[in-house]
């Protein structure tokens, strides 16, 4: 059931009070044990201001129109602390990436009010190192090198006329990270140190609490220049060692906050007994249930209700982005913990804003709306040799324009909710696709884009109750600039480049392995991609272990079978300071063409065909060569012509419609449709933890 939050006012502002507060502080425990609460802030994403948004709930979906930001957090935060002061503020997962205000200032614009939070203890998510390892070393490293970098931040960064990186004011803590001399310059006495502490220990009512850090290992499957520097490892190599070490100064409360995701964490629960808590990140679920794994099981446990927690077992729990903040009360009797509960707290339109973290989120939005918009440049890539930019108003993606600039309407709800496909992904797609087919001579075959799960919902006017209003003074249905940078907040630049149809198709199998494989140590990270003048079918349940093929039954691209042999013109985006023979998610591409505007400060000014300026040694750090144009086309561009050229530039639910990928069993003739999988752990989860295939494999990995 799907209902405006505008018609149950009353009942939800008591649901978010309520589950603020009382927790266990206030209620006969029948385990007689002293209460801690551990609040969890994970995947942030940049997010500043309230938005728009789609709460999942026990009793349905509701749409807010301000929901999230930090001011709101911040009051739901000061909230719980006050009903049990034995409490900390862990946040963990990508935070200072996500939003065009922090894209533009390399995530500087969020750090005053992010330091005003009063967060304990953090864990970096992967997105944290998008702006170059420069940049994350000089906020969040608390020792070793730290790179120096101009006042202006032009280091894998834009022109933003700030003081430098803005240092975080919390501890930063993570065991999987370590300096790589093999890739930079280092002090040979730092090679395969830690970059940040591995734990904090805390002495919170009496109980002494361990909280270990582990970061995203996934980074080295991301643009190389995430990477100069650093060597990442899994995490679960070094863990045994430093349980033992937070044991030894006397830890009785174990909590590991990781950016491994919803499957690899559960994985840690299992397998770590003494862990008690994992605070999950990256993979953007909200548990509503507690999910409590052990040796043998993971079980959803009901929120709002006080559970045993066995000797052996952990409390696995996530919360997506800035619209649920989780409070998990823990009860801690004879060095152990007994019993817990779990509330995911919406942070919804009824919470109010908490007015000092308000005026610090106002004061960073100043320059972004309204009179007071001043230009923001981000660099092709954060190239400015001997940090001399040129002309930075001519190079570089430009922001000129208030973001809450109404650039189009649309009459179906946008919302990336999807493992598979989703309306956004497929608009994304059909934008590049279509406009590329403007400026490509020959035309493009197909286009795709990455499967994020980041960005805010855009809301139709009818799922909006008279009388809702937007924070932005947008009308129901519009779509702003801030709506599409959200959508797609990083800057690689759009190409074209020919791909063989087997390179296509291995790294579509290889994307569905990072979402789907039955080993949790396979799941990467991210959904499926989107895709324009393509369609499949895709056996989830019995493949790929039914055949010697893999998931992907079938491919066409503009109606006809995918030949494996066939060139195809791909256009999609290249990710700066990348090898080049990618397109995005895909490899193996060739004859790379960039896209270049007349004008950077004019989407219209029309779009050439440019050859790459390097093709050689592209990355050999800390040496990065530039690729793209200097005033490359971003995908914002492109959604901005394609609503352009849609009539009262609207889009429509039948263009965006889901249904270009198709769930289906290739083991029966004919190979019929099929629904996609869904957990048998918890039904309510996006993402199958526990994967999808063959289950015999899993239970392989689990004995």
């Amino acid at each position: 059931m799907k209902f405006s939050k505008l018609t149950s006012r009353l009942g939800a502002a008591a649901l978010a009070m309520s589950l603020a507060l009382p927790g266990l502080q206030a209620q006969a425990s029948p385990h007689h044990g002293k209460t801690i609460t551990l609040i969890q802030l994970s995947d942030v994403h940049g997010n500043l201001v309230p938005h728009a948004g789609i709460l999942k709930t026990a009793d349905g979906e509701r749409y807010v129109t301000q929901g999230g930001g930090l001011a709101k957090a911040k009051t739901l935060i000061d909230e719980i602390r006050a009903d049990n002061p034995a409490s900390l503020l862990l946040a963990v997962g990508d935070t200072v990436h996500g939003t065009p205000e922090v894209m533009f200032t390399v995530g500087d614009a969020i750090m005053p009010a992010l330091n005003a939070m009063g967060i304990d203890v953090y864990t970096p998510g992967n997105w944290e190192f998008g702006y170059g390892p420069a940049v994350f070393r000089n906020r969040f490293a608390s020792f070793g090198p730290k790179p120096p970098l101009p006042t202006n931040i032009r280091v894998m960064a834009d022109a933003y006329d700030g003081p430098g990186v803005t240092p975080a004011a919390f501890p930063t803590v993570a065991i999987n990270l370590y300096n790589d001399a093999d890739s930079a310059p280092l002090p040979p006495q730092l090679h395969n140190k830690r970059v940040l502490p591995p734990y904090k220990i805390f002495d919170v009512d009496g109980v002494r609490v361990a909280v270990i850090g582990i970061t995203a290992a996934i980074v080295p499957q991301q643009p190389k220049v995430f990477n100069i520097g650093l060597r990442f490892t899994q995490g679960i190599q070094e863990l045994p060692g430093i349980i033992e070490e937070v044991k030894m100064q006397g830890a009785t409360v174990i909590v590991v906050q990781s950016e491994l995701g919803l499957s690899q964490n559960l994985e840690i629960g299992r397998r770590f007994e003494d862990v008690d808590v994992v605070l999950s990140a990256h993979t953007h679920e909200v548990t509503l249930n507690a999910l409590v794994a052990d040796r043998h099981h993971v079980r959803a446990k009901a929120p709002g209700r006080i559970h045993h927690l066995g000797h052996h077992a952990t409390v696995v729990v996530e919360t997506t982005e800035d619209l649920f903040l989780g409070r998990l009360d823990l009860v801690v009797r004879g060095g152990q913990v007994t019993g817990f509960e779990w509330n995911a707290i919406p942070v919804d339109d009824e919470v109010p804003e908490d007015p000092e973290i308000k005026a610090l989120v106002d004061h960073a939005e100043a320059p972004f709306i309204g009179d007071t918009v001043v230009r923001h440049t981000f660099m092709p890539g954060g190239y400015c040799p001997g940090n001399n930019c040129g002309d930075i108003t001519t190079r570089g993606l430009q922001l000129t324009e208030s973001l809450d600039t109404v650039v189009g309407h649309t009459e179906v709800v946008l919302h990336r909710d999807n493992a598979l496909e989703d309306e956004i992904n497929n608009f994304i797609a059909d934008a590049i696709f279509n406009v590329a087919n403007t400026v490509v001579p020959t035309g493009v075959d197909l286009s795709m884009t990455n499967g994020f799960r980041f960005g805010h919902a855009i809301l139709s006017a009818d799922v909006v109750a008279p009388g809702q209003s937007f924070r932005d003074g947008r009308n129901p249905g519009d779509i702003t600039l801030r709506d599409l940078y959200t959508l797609f907040p990083i800057t690689p630049a759009v190409a074209v480049a020919e791909f063989s149809g087997k390179s296509i198709l291995d790294s579509m199998e290889t994307v569905l392995t990072a979402v789907y494989d039955r080993n949790p140590f396979l799941q990467r990270g991210g959904w499926y991609v989107g895709m324009a003048n393509m369609t499949q079918k895709i056996d989830l349940d019995n493949r790929p272990f039914s055949s010697s093929g893999g998931r992907i039954v079938e491919t066409t691209i503009g109606g006809m079978k995918l030949d494996p042999s066939k060139r195809y013109l791909f256009a999609s985006c290249f990710p700066h300071g990348e090898a080049l023979d990618r397109i995005c998610r895909t490899s193996g591409g060739t004859n790379h063409m960039f896209f270049e505007l007349a004008d950077a400060d004019d989407y219209r000014s029309g779009i050439s065909l440019v050859p790459p300026l390097n093709s050689e040694g592209i990355v050999n750090g800390p040496r990065v060569k530039q690729v793209a144009p200097d005033r490359f086309v971003h995908a914002v561009h492109l959604m901005r012509l394609y609503l352009d050229s849609l009539p009262g530039r609207t889009v429509t639910g039948d263009m965006v419609a889901v249904g270009r990928v198709q769930t289906v069993d290739s083991t029966q003739a004919g190979n019929p449709p099929v629904p996609a999988p869904v957990s048998e752990i918890d039904p309510t989860l996006i993402q199958p933890p526990e994967g999808a295939g063959p289950k015999f494999y899993y239970g392989l990995l689990n004995d």
